[in-house]
């Protein structure tokens, strides 16, 4: 009998060692959680990443995994961010590590002592935690839930940049557009806007209109690299956004997930307006915009 005891021990060990050594897909991980949305920590992934040099983002897969490259001097590191929401407000986070050219012999001495793999790259998810920190700490988001949302004419430019860049879009047509509107002595009724026109969350591209309310003129302006549109309204979800306007998108990931978790249909993009001139030298955190996300009525 305890010759069957040992055999089954020695058997479930030696599956575990090959499973381990052989086919086990990562070195090692690191787990944390962050009070956000899966959404939001991916694209402060993007921005972080963005940062590092020799670095790239290969894949996205909805709001479940992020497959990230880095290059640390001759190493190569690939890291696989695994995404799972614990409820309405908190997401687990699962960074699981791999050294392509290099996985067998990390496995076999880790177990003994500290090796490159987890020194370097857990030092660069350190970096990433205080980064996603610092964010969340002057960024604010609440959803105040299902409103009726106003139509506007509007003088815009349309935009493709990446979902990272949006803010910078922004940023070089404002004095453009405003100086635009004050040649023409065009009315300027309330504050920026811009509509999404079409949204890849997984390639973190973007199509937009860059958008300055104005009162309707008897005649418009002919021949101008602009275009005039009215952004209809209806019934949309509204939350509130507070924080540099770089991450406003945020708040796209809060709507959809509540739309998602009470049952509303989306039947478009978001929809921003921006209440704050970020150049007056207003703390970021104070900086406010309202987004909505339009729905089926």
């Amino acid at each position: 009998m305890n010759r069957v005891i040992v055999a089954a021990v020695v058997g479930v060990f030696l599956v575990g060692a090959v499973y381990y050594l052989f086919f086990k897909p990562y070195e090692f991980e690191i787990k944390f959680k962050a009070s956000t949305t899966a959404g939001d920590i991916i694209e402060t992934v993007r921005i972080w990443n963005a940062s590092l040099g020799g670095a790239e983002v290969m894949s996205v897969t909805a709001y479940e995994t992020l497959e990230q490259a880095i290059s640390l001097g001759d190493r190569q590191y690939k890291l696989k961010w695994n995404f799972e929401a614990a409820n309405d407000s908190v997401t687990l986070v699962n960074v699981q590590v791999t050294e392509p050219g290099n996985e067998l012999g990390n496995k076999v001495l880790i177990p003994f002592s500290e090796q490159m793999i987890e020194t370097e790259v857990g030092e660069l998810l350190r970096e990433f935690y205080n980064v996603l920190k610092s964010h969340l700490e002057i960024t604010r988001v609440s959803v105040v839930g299902v409103v009726s949302m106003d139509s506007s004419f509007c003088v815009c430019r349309s935009l493709e940049t990446d979902q990272t860049d949006k803010a910078y879009g922004m940023m070089q047509d404002y004095p453009i557009i405003t100086s635009f509107i004050q040649h023409f002595n065009l009315v300027s009724k309330g504050p920026p806007v811009v509509r999404i026109k079409d949204w890849s969350h997984e390639a973190g591209t973007l199509k937009f209109d860059f958008c300055f309310q104005i009162e309707q003129p008897q005649e418009l302006p002919r021949d101008t690299p602009f275009n005039f549109q009215f952004l209809s309204g209806g019934r949309a979800l509204k939350a509130e956004y507070y924080g540099n306007y770089i991450t406003s998108d945020r708040a796209w990931y809060k709507l959809l997930q509540y739309a998602d978790r009470n049952g509303h249909q989306v039947k478009g993009f978001p929809i921003e307006y921006f209440h704050h001139n970020p150049n007056t030298g207003m703390n970021e955190s104070k900086w406010k915009a309202e987004i909505y996300l339009p729905i089926v009525d």
